[in-house]
């Protein structure tokens, strides 16, 4: 009897756990003035602060370098998360994607809306069904699941929304994405929806 109280009280103390903080608090609000072509690695350093995770990639052509931000407010099966992935060729911004579940900041978009979108519309006419995106690309996207994605586009946008179990599973966020590859013109070309996990760390 001694032995269930006592597992009881252990298992009671476990879930009600007080929600706590991982990752880093960095200034996310910066997102919304990343430039493809422009930004810095040096600009994002000094704006967003340290990263949690920074790479370096040479391959036979180019050097890259990938910062990751990430914090989250969480309790044991639920919360928030947000992160910052950038991904700079030879010192500029090629790419990034950020996600957001906090209110403030939230990337969710109807993804039901998204089935709407066809090859052929204009990226003005993506967002007005949409919003706006929570990531930008050159074309093809070099890295990731989909890598070479837009390979004869200018450019890729990425909508993507994702939500955090908890503390269980804190390095991995359960994700809706939607990429759309546009041309020159500002024209869909490709179109990609899916399901995802987003890491909040490693590659």
């Amino acid at each position: 009897m001694r032995m269930s109280k006592t597992l009881l009280m252990l298992f009671f103390c476990f879930v009600t756990l007080p929600a706590v903080e991982l990752g880093t608090k960095y200034n996310y609000k910066y997102n919304n003035h990343l430039q493809l072509g422009k930004t810095t690695v040096d600009d994002a350093l000094m704006q967003y602060g340290k990263p949690n995770e920074r790479f370096h990639v040479k391959s036979q052509r180019y050097s890259y370098v990938f910062l990751r931000y990430f914090s989250t407010d969480l309790s044991l099966f639920s919360g928030h998360a947000r992160m910052s992935y950038l991904e700079f060729r030879e010192n500029i911004l090629y790419a990034y994607i950020t996600v957001s579940s906090f209110d403030d900041d939230s990337t969710k978009f109807n993804y039901t809306k998204a089935k709407e979108i066809e090859v052929g519309d204009t990226i003005e006419e993506v967002i007005d069904k949409i919003g706006e995106p929570s990531g930008k690309g050159k074309c093809p996207i070099n890295t990731g699941k989909y890598s070479g994605f837009c390979k004869k586009g200018e450019s890729t946008w990425m909508w993507l929304y994702a939500k955090t179990n908890g503390m269980l599973n804190s390095d991995r966020l359960q994700a809706k994405a939607f990429l759309v590859g546009v041309d020159k013109m500002g024209k869909v070309l490709e179109i990609e929806r899916d399901h995802i996990t987003v890491l909040t760390k490693g590659r």
